[in-house]
């Protein structure tokens, strides 16, 4: 099934929030007011994956703008999101795109994908520096008695992460940035994130505006 990317409006909390049930585990699923928020705040900055022909919503992910500098990482996602709200964290004019949440059904195969070329294409237009997230581990619980944090992120040898999810963002060209302990309550994690980072290859090039324009959709 084909999908198309749009901005995310108040009348598809409902659908998002049936997508959250489906995909998060309890205690980690955004709720009605979160979102509510989230639109309300930055509109352009909430996307969602739309199946063509039936208006099924098959993805979404939200972010929000803010300062941030990789080498003095901040700890935990409640603190970077204003617990998932961003009335407090999001900053118009700061330099980077960061991600709240994403969620994608598992039975759609390309609204990842789509999603997060979407959200490249919002730093471009914006002119920002970098996006970030702060992936999960999901399948580091299984391996945690044998296997230290570091050796299943980076992968031992240099070979590519052990934690599918992270492959997944590596094809997609984000790059690692940090293992963070306590950044979120996922028993599945083991409660750590991953920051994940993709800059901008135009920012600081000649003519902003230019190429803002032709990632203007």
């Amino acid at each position: 099934m084909k999908i198309k990317i749009r901005q995310a409006e108040i009348k598809d909390i409902p659908d998002i929030l049936i997508l959250e049930e489906n995909v998060w585990p309890e205690g980690l699923r955004a709720n009605e007011k979160q979102f509510f928020s989230r639109i309300k705040i930055f509109p352009e900055g909430n996307l969602v994956a739309e199946e063509i022909g039936t208006k099924n919503i098959v993805g979404v992910v939200a972010t929000e703008i803010v300062k941030y500098d990789l080498n003095n990482p901040v700890s935990t996602w409640k603190e970077i999101t204003d617990n998932g709200f961003i009335k407090k964290t999001h900053k118009e004019g700061e330099d980077t795109l960061y991600g709240v949440d994403l969620s994608v059904s598992r039975f759609s195969n390309h609204a990842s994908s789509a999603l997060l070329v979407a959200i490249a294409k919002l730093v471009i237009k914006r002119n920002l520096k970098q996006a970030i997230l702060g992936a999960r581990i999901p399948r580091y619980y299984k391996n945690s008695k044998d296997m230290e944090v570091n050796d299943y992120v980076y992968g031992k040898k240099g070979k590519r992460p052990f934690d599918p999810e992270l492959a997944f963002y590596n094809r997609m060209g984000l790059n690692i940035a940090g293992i963070l302990p306590n950044y979120i309550n996922d028993p599945q994690s083991k409660n750590y994130g991953v920051l994940l980072v993709w800059k901008n290859p135009f920012f600081g090039k000649p003519f902003p505006k230019i190429w803002s324009w032709l990632f203007r959709k």
